[in-house]
Protein backbone atom coordinates (compact mmCIF):
# COMPACT_ATOMS: atom_id res chain seq x y z
CA UNK A 1 0.00 0.00 0.00
CA UNK A 2 3.11 2.40 0.66
CA UNK A 3 4.32 1.53 -2.37
CA UNK A 4 1.50 2.45 -4.36
CA UNK A 5 0.66 5.44 -2.47
CA UNK A 6 4.64 6.67 -3.63
CA UNK A 7 4.41 5.69 -7.10
CA UNK A 8 0.74 8.01 -6.97
CA UNK A 9 2.62 10.67 -5.75
CA UNK A 10 5.77 10.46 -8.36
CA UNK A 11 3.03 10.04 -11.06
CA UNK A 12 1.21 13.18 -9.67
CA UNK A 13 4.24 15.19 -9.75
CA UNK A 14 5.22 13.97 -13.23
CA UNK A 15 2.24 14.85 -14.38
CA UNK A 16 2.01 18.36 -12.73
CA UNK A 17 5.33 19.53 -13.76
CA UNK A 18 5.10 18.50 -17.53
CA UNK A 19 1.65 19.91 -18.10
CA UNK A 20 3.43 23.22 -17.81
CA UNK A 21 5.63 23.19 -20.10
CA UNK A 22 5.05 20.96 -23.00
CA UNK A 23 4.48 22.12 -26.48
CA UNK A 24 3.91 19.65 -29.44
CA UNK A 25 4.14 19.80 -33.11
CA UNK A 26 1.00 19.04 -34.87
CA UNK A 27 1.16 19.89 -38.52
CA UNK A 28 3.73 21.60 -41.10
CA UNK A 29 2.39 23.97 -43.50
CA UNK A 30 4.39 25.39 -46.31
CA UNK A 31 6.96 27.96 -45.30
CA UNK A 32 6.41 29.53 -49.07
CA UNK A 33 2.71 30.03 -49.08
CA UNK A 34 2.91 31.27 -46.01
CA UNK A 35 4.81 34.29 -46.82
CA UNK A 36 7.04 36.66 -44.35
CA UNK A 37 4.55 37.72 -41.86
CA UNK A 38 1.31 35.23 -40.94
CA UNK A 39 -0.90 34.79 -38.66
CA UNK A 40 -3.16 32.79 -36.14
CA UNK A 41 -6.34 32.84 -35.17
CA UNK A 42 -7.65 30.07 -32.63
CA UNK A 43 -11.20 30.41 -31.78
CA UNK A 44 -11.40 26.99 -30.23
CA UNK A 45 -9.01 24.18 -29.66
CA UNK A 46 -9.75 22.24 -32.51
CA UNK A 47 -10.37 25.42 -35.45
CA UNK A 48 -7.03 26.95 -35.91
CA UNK A 49 -7.15 29.54 -38.77
CA UNK A 50 -3.66 30.72 -40.45
CA UNK A 51 -3.18 33.34 -43.36
CA UNK A 52 -0.55 34.97 -45.11
CA UNK A 53 1.03 34.13 -48.71
CA UNK A 54 3.81 35.28 -50.72
CA UNK A 55 3.44 38.94 -52.66
CA UNK A 56 0.08 38.97 -54.57
CA UNK A 57 -0.77 35.61 -53.37
CA UNK A 58 -3.63 35.58 -50.45
CA UNK A 59 -3.32 32.67 -48.62
CA UNK A 60 -5.71 31.59 -45.42
CA UNK A 61 -5.84 27.78 -44.25
CA UNK A 62 -7.95 26.08 -41.53
CA UNK A 63 -7.76 23.11 -39.57
CA UNK A 64 -10.83 21.48 -37.83
CA UNK A 65 -9.00 18.63 -36.37
CA UNK A 66 -6.70 20.66 -33.72
CA UNK A 67 -3.94 21.02 -36.24
CA UNK A 68 -3.48 17.44 -37.44
CA UNK A 69 -3.63 18.89 -41.26
CA UNK A 70 -4.83 22.16 -42.73
CA UNK A 71 -6.72 22.88 -46.10
CA UNK A 72 -6.30 25.90 -48.05
CA UNK A 73 -9.29 27.83 -47.83
CA UNK A 74 -8.15 31.11 -49.94
CA UNK A 75 -11.42 30.68 -52.28
CA UNK A 76 -12.23 33.55 -54.35
CA UNK A 77 -9.75 35.51 -52.42
CA UNK A 78 -7.72 37.39 -54.70
CA UNK A 79 -4.71 40.42 -54.99
CA UNK A 80 -2.69 41.12 -52.05
CA UNK A 81 -1.38 38.69 -49.61
CA UNK A 82 -3.40 38.83 -46.15
CA UNK A 83 -1.47 39.84 -42.52
CA UNK A 84 -4.29 39.92 -39.89
CA UNK A 85 -7.18 37.21 -39.20
CA UNK A 86 -9.61 36.33 -36.78
CA UNK A 87 -12.03 33.64 -36.47
CA UNK A 88 -15.25 33.70 -34.30
CA UNK A 89 -15.72 30.03 -34.81
CA UNK A 90 -14.81 27.48 -37.56
CA UNK A 91 -17.18 28.98 -40.04
CA UNK A 92 -16.84 33.04 -39.19
CA UNK A 93 -13.05 34.18 -40.34
CA UNK A 94 -12.36 37.94 -41.00
CA UNK A 95 -9.45 38.19 -43.14
CA UNK A 96 -6.99 41.54 -43.86
CA UNK A 97 -5.30 42.37 -46.68
CA UNK A 98 -1.64 45.21 -47.22
CA UNK A 99 -3.37 46.73 -49.80
CA UNK A 100 -0.80 46.39 -52.59
CA UNK A 101 1.51 44.17 -53.46
CA UNK A 102 4.35 43.22 -50.48
CA UNK A 103 1.74 45.33 -48.16
CA UNK A 104 2.40 48.47 -49.45
CA UNK A 105 -0.71 49.87 -48.42
CA UNK A 106 -4.31 51.38 -50.77
CA UNK A 107 -7.56 50.91 -50.11
CA UNK A 108 -6.71 47.64 -47.79
CA UNK A 109 -9.76 45.09 -47.44
CA UNK A 110 -11.30 43.05 -44.60
CA UNK A 111 -12.52 39.39 -46.33
CA UNK A 112 -14.90 37.97 -44.40
CA UNK A 113 -16.74 34.20 -45.01
CA UNK A 114 -19.24 32.73 -43.04
CA UNK A 115 -19.21 29.26 -44.80
CA UNK A 116 -15.19 28.48 -43.43
CA UNK A 117 -13.97 30.00 -46.65
CA UNK A 118 -15.78 28.49 -49.54
CA UNK A 119 -16.40 31.68 -50.50
CA UNK A 120 -15.47 35.16 -49.12
CA UNK A 121 -17.07 38.73 -49.54
CA UNK A 122 -15.12 42.48 -49.22
CA UNK A 123 -16.80 43.29 -46.18
CA UNK A 124 -14.74 46.98 -45.51
CA UNK A 125 -12.62 48.70 -47.59
CA UNK A 126 -10.14 51.51 -46.35
CA UNK A 127 -9.99 53.83 -49.77
CA UNK A 128 -6.91 55.53 -50.05
CA UNK A 129 -3.78 55.20 -51.38
CA UNK A 130 -2.26 53.93 -47.92
CA UNK A 131 -4.72 51.69 -45.82
CA UNK A 132 -2.73 48.73 -44.77
CA UNK A 133 -4.80 45.88 -42.03
CA UNK A 134 -2.60 45.94 -39.66
CA UNK A 135 -5.08 43.86 -37.07
CA UNK A 136 -8.37 42.48 -36.13
CA UNK A 137 -9.84 41.31 -32.92
CA UNK A 138 -12.29 40.65 -30.68
CA UNK A 139 -12.70 41.61 -26.47
CA UNK A 140 -12.70 38.57 -23.95
CA UNK A 141 -14.44 40.21 -22.00
CA UNK A 142 -17.33 41.46 -24.23
CA UNK A 143 -17.16 38.84 -27.43
CA UNK A 144 -19.75 41.19 -29.11
CA UNK A 145 -16.94 43.67 -29.38
CA UNK A 146 -13.86 43.89 -31.66
CA UNK A 147 -11.60 46.23 -34.03
CA UNK A 148 -10.13 46.49 -37.17
CA UNK A 149 -7.41 48.48 -37.29
CA UNK A 150 -5.59 50.07 -40.45
CA UNK A 151 -2.92 52.44 -41.13
CA UNK A 152 -4.06 55.99 -42.03
CA UNK A 153 -5.66 55.69 -45.28
CA UNK A 154 -4.18 59.08 -46.73
CA UNK A 155 -0.77 60.02 -45.90
CA UNK A 156 -1.07 62.02 -43.01
CA UNK A 157 -4.29 61.19 -42.67
CA UNK A 158 -6.26 59.53 -39.44
CA UNK A 159 -5.77 55.97 -38.31
CA UNK A 160 -8.36 54.24 -39.70
CA UNK A 161 -10.27 51.92 -37.22
CA UNK A 162 -13.65 49.77 -37.29
CA UNK A 163 -15.71 48.68 -34.86
CA UNK A 164 -18.48 46.49 -34.09
CA UNK A 165 -20.64 45.83 -31.38
CA UNK A 166 -21.97 42.94 -32.60
CA UNK A 167 -19.39 40.44 -33.19
CA UNK A 168 -18.69 41.56 -36.53
CA UNK A 169 -22.87 41.70 -38.18
CA UNK A 170 -21.97 45.82 -38.60
CA UNK A 171 -19.09 47.63 -38.06
CA UNK A 172 -18.66 51.46 -37.68
CA UNK A 173 -15.63 53.63 -39.23
CA UNK A 174 -13.65 55.47 -36.67
CA UNK A 175 -10.46 57.41 -36.41
CA UNK A 176 -8.02 58.50 -34.01
CA UNK A 177 -6.04 61.62 -34.77
CA UNK A 178 -2.36 61.32 -36.76
CA UNK A 179 0.71 60.30 -34.53
CA UNK A 180 2.27 58.04 -37.17
CA UNK A 181 2.35 57.40 -40.26
CA UNK A 182 2.35 53.30 -39.93
CA UNK A 183 0.80 51.00 -37.34
CA UNK A 184 2.00 47.63 -36.47
CA UNK A 185 1.24 44.13 -37.71
CA UNK A 186 -0.84 42.24 -34.71
CA UNK A 187 -0.04 44.51 -31.91
CA UNK A 188 -3.56 45.56 -31.58
CA UNK A 189 -5.50 44.88 -28.17
CA UNK A 190 -9.36 45.00 -26.77
CA UNK A 191 -9.92 44.56 -23.37
CA UNK A 192 -13.46 45.88 -23.58
CA UNK A 193 -15.48 48.63 -25.87
CA UNK A 194 -13.48 51.38 -23.66
CA UNK A 195 -10.20 49.98 -23.70
CA UNK A 196 -8.20 49.42 -26.78
CA UNK A 197 -5.70 50.15 -28.80
CA UNK A 198 -2.24 49.35 -31.20
CA UNK A 199 1.32 49.56 -31.58
CA UNK A 200 3.01 52.38 -33.35
CA UNK A 201 5.63 51.60 -36.09
CA UNK A 202 7.54 54.97 -35.11
CA UNK A 203 10.56 56.19 -32.47
CA UNK A 204 10.73 55.91 -30.02
CA UNK A 205 8.88 52.50 -29.12
CA UNK A 206 5.58 53.22 -28.28
CA UNK A 207 1.82 52.46 -28.69
CA UNK A 208 -1.58 54.61 -29.62
CA UNK A 209 -4.47 53.37 -26.86
CA UNK A 210 -7.79 54.83 -25.49
CA UNK A 211 -9.65 54.48 -22.67
CA UNK A 212 -12.97 56.04 -23.02
CA UNK A 213 -14.29 54.67 -26.13
CA UNK A 214 -12.29 56.31 -28.95
CA UNK A 215 -13.45 59.54 -28.10
CA UNK A 216 -9.72 60.42 -26.80
CA UNK A 217 -6.34 59.02 -27.62
CA UNK A 218 -2.94 59.20 -26.05
CA UNK A 219 0.26 58.06 -26.73
CA UNK A 220 2.14 56.03 -24.68
CA UNK A 221 6.43 55.31 -24.69
CA UNK A 222 7.11 52.27 -23.25
CA UNK A 223 10.60 53.00 -22.17
CA UNK A 224 12.79 50.44 -24.71
CA UNK A 225 14.82 50.95 -27.56
CA UNK A 226 13.15 50.71 -30.62
CA UNK A 227 10.94 51.41 -33.99
CA UNK A 228 8.13 49.74 -33.07
CA UNK A 229 5.63 48.05 -30.90
CA UNK A 230 5.28 44.65 -32.46
CA UNK A 231 2.83 43.37 -29.90
CA UNK A 232 1.10 44.46 -26.53
CA UNK A 233 -1.59 42.37 -23.72
CA UNK A 234 -3.25 43.78 -21.07
CA UNK A 235 -5.00 41.86 -18.49
CA UNK A 236 -8.76 42.67 -17.94
CA UNK A 237 -7.92 44.73 -14.60
CA UNK A 238 -6.77 47.11 -17.65
CA UNK A 239 -3.74 48.41 -15.52
CA UNK A 240 -1.39 45.33 -15.62
CA UNK A 241 0.36 44.77 -19.36
CA UNK A 242 3.48 43.82 -21.20
CA UNK A 243 4.50 45.43 -24.27
CA UNK A 244 7.79 44.20 -26.51
CA UNK A 245 9.81 46.34 -28.68
CA UNK A 246 11.06 45.42 -31.90
CA UNK A 247 14.54 45.27 -31.27
CA UNK A 248 14.75 45.51 -27.42
CA UNK A 249 14.12 41.78 -27.15
CA UNK A 250 15.12 40.02 -24.38
CA UNK A 251 13.83 43.10 -22.21
CA UNK A 252 10.67 43.85 -22.54
CA UNK A 253 8.46 46.78 -21.26
CA UNK A 254 6.02 46.06 -17.94
CA UNK A 255 2.94 48.58 -16.83
CA UNK A 256 0.59 48.21 -13.59
CA UNK A 257 -1.39 51.91 -14.00
CA UNK A 258 -2.61 51.31 -17.42
CA UNK A 259 0.41 52.09 -19.15
CA UNK A 260 1.62 55.09 -17.74
CA UNK A 261 4.98 54.30 -16.25
CA UNK A 262 6.72 51.35 -17.19
CA UNK A 263 9.48 49.10 -15.80
CA UNK A 264 12.16 47.51 -18.10
CA UNK A 265 12.39 43.44 -17.41
CA UNK A 266 14.82 41.00 -18.94
CA UNK A 267 13.46 37.73 -19.56
CA UNK A 268 16.42 35.40 -20.89
CA UNK A 269 19.56 35.74 -22.91
CA UNK A 270 18.26 33.14 -24.66
CA UNK A 271 15.16 34.74 -26.09
CA UNK A 272 15.47 37.39 -29.58
CA UNK A 273 13.56 38.27 -32.45
CA UNK A 274 10.31 40.23 -32.64
CA UNK A 275 7.51 38.84 -29.93
CA UNK A 276 4.32 38.05 -29.48
CA UNK A 277 2.59 38.57 -25.93
CA UNK A 278 -0.21 36.79 -24.98
CA UNK A 279 -2.31 36.81 -21.36
CA UNK A 280 -3.92 34.45 -20.54
CA UNK A 281 -7.26 35.30 -19.49
CA UNK A 282 -8.43 34.74 -15.64
CA UNK A 283 -5.25 34.63 -14.37
CA UNK A 284 -1.59 36.11 -13.97
CA UNK A 285 0.46 34.69 -16.92
CA UNK A 286 1.51 35.52 -19.92
CA UNK A 287 2.89 33.97 -22.72
CA UNK A 288 5.53 35.38 -25.65
CA UNK A 289 6.72 34.01 -28.44
CA UNK A 290 9.93 34.85 -30.53
CA UNK A 291 13.22 32.62 -30.56
CA UNK A 292 11.54 30.62 -28.58
CA UNK A 293 8.21 30.66 -25.49
CA UNK A 294 8.18 31.63 -22.52
CA UNK A 295 5.54 31.41 -19.81
CA UNK A 296 5.25 33.92 -16.55
CA UNK A 297 3.35 33.02 -13.77
CA UNK A 298 3.24 36.41 -11.95
CA UNK A 299 1.86 39.25 -14.03
CA UNK A 300 5.48 39.50 -16.02
CA UNK A 301 7.85 39.84 -13.48
CA UNK A 302 9.58 36.15 -13.75
CA UNK A 303 10.03 34.09 -16.71
CA UNK A 304 10.13 30.57 -17.85
CA UNK A 305 11.39 28.66 -20.59
CA UNK A 306 9.08 26.20 -22.55
CA UNK A 307 9.52 22.95 -24.01
CA UNK A 308 8.89 23.58 -27.95
CA UNK A 309 10.31 20.35 -29.04
CA UNK A 310 13.77 22.21 -30.78
CA UNK A 311 11.08 24.21 -32.86
CA UNK A 312 12.20 27.84 -32.64
CA UNK A 313 11.75 31.58 -34.16
CA UNK A 314 8.11 31.64 -33.76
CA UNK A 315 5.99 33.98 -36.20
CA UNK A 316 2.66 34.53 -33.83
CA UNK A 317 0.43 32.82 -31.28
CA UNK A 318 -2.82 32.69 -29.97
CA UNK A 319 -4.46 31.40 -26.64
CA UNK A 320 -7.75 30.23 -26.12
CA UNK A 321 -9.33 29.82 -22.97
CA UNK A 322 -11.20 26.34 -22.35
CA UNK A 323 -12.69 26.71 -18.80
CA UNK A 324 -11.94 28.46 -15.55
CA UNK A 325 -8.18 27.08 -15.57
CA UNK A 326 -7.20 25.34 -18.84
CA UNK A 327 -6.67 26.72 -22.19
CA UNK A 328 -5.13 25.63 -25.44
CA UNK A 329 -2.75 27.69 -27.73
CA UNK A 330 -1.58 26.94 -30.88
CA UNK A 331 2.00 28.85 -32.09
CA UNK A 332 3.48 29.29 -35.47
CA UNK A 333 6.75 29.31 -36.09
CA UNK A 334 8.39 31.09 -39.41
CA UNK A 335 9.05 27.30 -40.94
CA UNK A 336 5.58 26.69 -40.82
CA UNK A 337 5.37 24.53 -38.14
CA UNK A 338 2.47 24.59 -35.90
CA UNK A 339 2.64 23.88 -32.68
CA UNK A 340 -0.05 23.28 -29.72
CA UNK A 341 -0.22 23.38 -25.77
CA UNK A 342 -2.99 22.46 -24.09
CA UNK A 343 -3.96 22.15 -20.28
CA UNK A 344 -3.32 23.94 -17.12
CA UNK A 345 -1.34 26.94 -17.16
CA UNK A 346 -1.70 28.18 -13.60
CA UNK A 347 0.59 29.29 -10.79
CA UNK A 348 2.41 26.67 -9.82
CA UNK A 349 5.59 27.17 -9.58
CA UNK A 350 8.48 26.09 -12.06
CA UNK A 351 10.65 25.32 -9.33
CA UNK A 352 8.42 22.66 -7.32
CA UNK A 353 9.13 19.46 -7.18
CA UNK A 354 7.27 18.35 -3.70
CA UNK A 355 3.74 17.87 -3.52
CA UNK A 356 2.36 19.35 -0.36
CA UNK A 357 0.30 17.87 2.39
CA UNK A 358 -1.09 20.65 4.00
CA UNK A 359 -2.43 23.95 3.33
CA UNK A 360 -0.12 26.14 4.14
CA UNK A 361 0.00 30.77 3.46
CA UNK A 362 3.68 31.66 3.60
CA UNK A 363 5.06 34.69 4.94
CA UNK A 364 5.28 37.89 2.07
CA UNK A 365 8.96 38.18 0.71
CA UNK A 366 9.93 40.73 0.97
CA UNK A 367 8.20 42.20 4.51
CA UNK A 368 8.51 45.23 4.93
CA UNK A 369 7.95 46.24 1.00
CA UNK A 370 7.78 48.84 -1.18
CA UNK A 371 5.18 48.14 -3.87
CA UNK A 372 6.00 44.81 -4.50
CA UNK A 373 6.09 41.56 -2.87
CA UNK A 374 5.54 37.77 -3.57
CA UNK A 375 3.25 35.78 -1.73
CA UNK A 376 3.53 31.90 -1.94
CA UNK A 377 0.58 29.13 -1.05
CA UNK A 378 0.05 25.18 -0.86
CA UNK A 379 -2.85 23.70 -1.89
CA UNK A 380 -2.88 19.97 -1.12
CA UNK A 381 -6.15 18.45 -3.23
CA UNK A 382 -8.08 20.30 -6.05
CA UNK A 383 -10.33 22.81 -4.88
CA UNK A 384 -11.31 26.61 -5.52
CA UNK A 385 -9.00 28.71 -3.97
CA UNK A 386 -9.40 32.54 -2.82
CA UNK A 387 -6.80 34.65 -2.01
CA UNK A 388 -6.91 38.57 -0.63
CA UNK A 389 -5.79 41.21 0.69
CA UNK A 390 -8.03 43.57 3.50
CA UNK A 391 -7.19 46.57 5.42
CA UNK A 392 -6.89 46.27 9.40
CA UNK A 393 -10.55 47.57 9.39
CA UNK A 394 -10.99 44.40 7.52
CA UNK A 395 -12.42 45.75 3.93
CA UNK A 396 -11.40 44.22 0.98
CA UNK A 397 -9.34 46.03 -1.11
CA UNK A 398 -7.49 43.40 -3.52
CA UNK A 399 -8.19 40.11 -5.20
CA UNK A 400 -5.64 38.58 -5.74
CA UNK A 401 -6.81 34.94 -7.04
CA UNK A 402 -10.37 33.81 -7.26
CA UNK A 403 -10.78 30.15 -9.41
CA UNK A 404 -10.44 26.25 -9.06
CA UNK A 405 -6.67 25.01 -8.24
CA UNK A 406 -5.01 21.73 -8.62
CA UNK A 407 -2.61 20.38 -6.40
CA UNK A 408 0.53 21.97 -6.05
CA UNK A 409 2.77 25.06 -4.49
CA UNK A 410 1.38 28.49 -6.19
CA UNK A 411 3.51 32.00 -5.82
CA UNK A 412 2.08 35.65 -6.68
CA UNK A 413 3.72 38.97 -7.51
CA UNK A 414 1.75 41.58 -5.86
CA UNK A 415 1.92 45.63 -6.43
CA UNK A 416 0.77 47.74 -4.21
CA UNK A 417 1.57 50.96 -5.40
CA UNK A 418 -1.97 53.05 -5.49
CA UNK A 419 -1.87 51.88 -1.32
CA UNK A 420 -0.62 54.44 1.23
CA UNK A 421 1.64 52.63 3.83
CA UNK A 422 0.67 50.25 6.55
CA UNK A 423 0.20 47.08 7.51
CA UNK A 424 -2.38 44.65 5.47
CA UNK A 425 -3.88 41.34 6.19
CA UNK A 426 -3.79 38.65 3.47
CA UNK A 427 -5.75 35.40 3.74
CA UNK A 428 -5.53 32.36 1.93
CA UNK A 429 -10.08 30.64 1.98
CA UNK A 430 -10.85 27.46 0.79
CA UNK A 431 -13.56 25.03 1.90
CA UNK A 432 -11.36 23.54 4.32
CA UNK A 433 -9.57 26.54 5.99
CA UNK A 434 -9.02 30.02 6.11
CA UNK A 435 -5.35 31.47 6.80
CA UNK A 436 -4.14 34.51 7.74
CA UNK A 437 -0.96 36.72 7.98
CA UNK A 438 0.05 40.11 8.12
CA UNK A 439 1.96 41.98 5.97
CA UNK A 440 3.58 45.80 6.11
CA UNK A 441 4.10 48.00 3.23
CA UNK A 442 6.68 51.11 3.86
CA UNK A 443 6.72 53.69 1.01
Amino acid sequence: MVKLALWLIIALNIAVTTAFSQWSVTSQISANELGSYPSISVPNCSTIVVCGGATNNPRVFISTNSGLNFINVTGNITGGELYAIYALNKDTIFAGDGGAAGGAGGNAKVYKTTNGGLNWTVALTTGGSSGFISGITFSQLNPDFGIIVSDPAENNGPFWIAKTHDRGHTWQITTAPNTAQYTTQNSDFAVDSLFYGFGLNTTPARFYMTSDGGISWVVRTIGLNGNSVPSIDFKSDKQTGIAISDIAVPNIARTTNAGINWQTINIGVNTSGIATVKWIPGSNIFFIAASNIKRSPDNGVTWYEMNTEGVSNFAHMDVYPTGANTICAYALASSGKVLRFEGEPFAIDPENSTIPVEFELKQNYPNPFNPETRISYSVPKPGFVRLTIYDLSGKEIMLISSNFHNIGNYSENINMNGFSSGIYIFELRTDDVTLTKKMALIK
